[in-house]
């Protein structure tokens, strides 16, 4: 009596599956470093974006009020959370006289900037952008991506 032959088995073996989740744990570790890169950036640029609204709230004050920064306030609406998620940097207003002023956005303690080589953006009425306590050897191109 002849036997049948037996049916070739379904699915796969435990090398298999360890080789796959090994292959998925390299590509991970290889594009986990470019993604947060990315969104880095990415908050840099809603930063930046937030100081130049805010400079412009702070002209069309001006414009409304005699030509003087006096008095100035961020609204409420400009330190909203950024597109990329939860707030990271705070905007503030600082009035240094009746004709000029400087908007910061610093990096949020403990927030996902905080540790960030580009430190704190300012941009001041004359059109100067600084990235103050960046970290030494941080190009200022690469923090307001000239």
């Amino acid at each position: 009596m002849t036997r049948p032959c037996p049916r070739p088995s379904r699915g796969f073996t435990l090398i298999e599956l360890l080789i796959g989740m090994a292959v998925v744990a390299i590509l991970t570790a290889i594009a986990m470093p470019s993604y947060t890169d990315y969104m880095n950036r990415a908050r840099r640029m809603d930063a930046r974006g937030a100081l130049t609204e805010a400079a412009q709230w702070v002209e069309r004050f001006r414009a409304e009020n005699r030509g003087v920064y006096t008095g100035a306030a961020l609204p409420v609406t400009m330190a909203v959370s950024p597109t990329t998620g939860p707030v990271v940097y705070d905007l503030s207003l600082t009035t240094l006289t009746a004709a000029t002023f400087v908007v910061s956005a610093v990096p949020r303690a403990g927030g996902r900037m905080a540790g960030d080589a580009c430190g704190t953006f300012t941009l001041a009425n004359d059109g100067r952008r600084t990235a103050a306590g960046a970290a030494s050897g941080t190009l200022f191109e690469r923090c307001w991506n000239r």
